[in-house]
């Protein structure tokens, strides 16, 4: 198991994997996919920049570049897997969710080199990312919800 492992490989192989898209045209990886989820589960974990990744850490065997590891995550964001995961885990827990309770705060980005920005402010002179954060009770069970009018 490598050094800064996020998760066992039992749990992204059993949770993870069974949602993500396989290349086309029988193209396989020389990396192991298992580790690439789990840099990109550190990176997002640690919020770290791409390029000042542990590679030599996350990774056994050869060691793949960060823009390998960037170019899954971009591949797979993409095509909108990263939701399908997480509302795949919600789907499945969702008898432990305790919403007696729910906390709801919500956030403005900047958006400086666009992004995913909603519009004009007139306020901030500039575009902003809106986002919703909501959990339950525990804490447990975040959630993200983009806002774009």
């Amino acid at each position: 198991m490598p050094e800064y492992a996020v998760l066992d490989k039992d749990t992204i192989k059993s949770e993870i994997m069974p949602y993500l898209s396989i290349a086309k045209r029988g193209f396989t990886s020389k990396f192991d996919l298992l580790e690439i989820v789990n840099a990109i589960l550190y990176k997002l974990k640690s919020g770290c920049q791409w390029r000042l990744l542990p590679i030599g850490h996350l990774f056994s065997g050869e060691l793949p570049s960060w823009n390998t590891v960037f170019h899954h995550y971009r591949k797979w964001s993409v095509k909108e897997e990263w939701q399908r995961i997480y509302s795949g885990i919600l789907n499945k827990n969702k008898s432990k969710l305790d919403l007696y309770i729910s906390h709801i705060d919500g956030s403005h980005t900047p958006a400086y080199c666009g992004g995913e920005k909603t519009e004009y402010q007139g306020r901030k002179n500039r575009c902003t990312t809106n986002a919703l954060f909501l959990s339950d009770n525990q804490g447990e069970f975040p959630c993200l919800y983009r806002y774009f009018p």
